[in-house]
């Protein structure tokens, strides 16, 4: 994974992930500091606006799967 910021590019790798409070918490090292990202309940609006257009074509993809196997 690449960050994209007004330094630069910097690589993020992940080391781990897990569940802590309620919240998903992902540990890796951006660049060469070690970093991590916290996503609740909170975030996911945020997350499904940025992930709409592809979220609604894999919908349209499945609806005509489901479509043309019952011609």
């Amino acid at each position: 994974m690449r960050v994209t910021s007004p330094i630069g590019e910097l690589p993020f790798v992940v080391r781990g992930a897990r569940v802590r409070d309620r919240r998903l918490v992902v540990e890796g090292e951006l660049g060469s500091w070690r970093s991590q990202i916290e996503v609740d309940a909170g975030d996911l609006p945020m997350l499904a606006r940025a992930f709409r257009r592809p979220l609604i074509a894999a919908g349209v993809a499945v609806a005509a799967v489901v479509v043309l196997r019952r011609l």
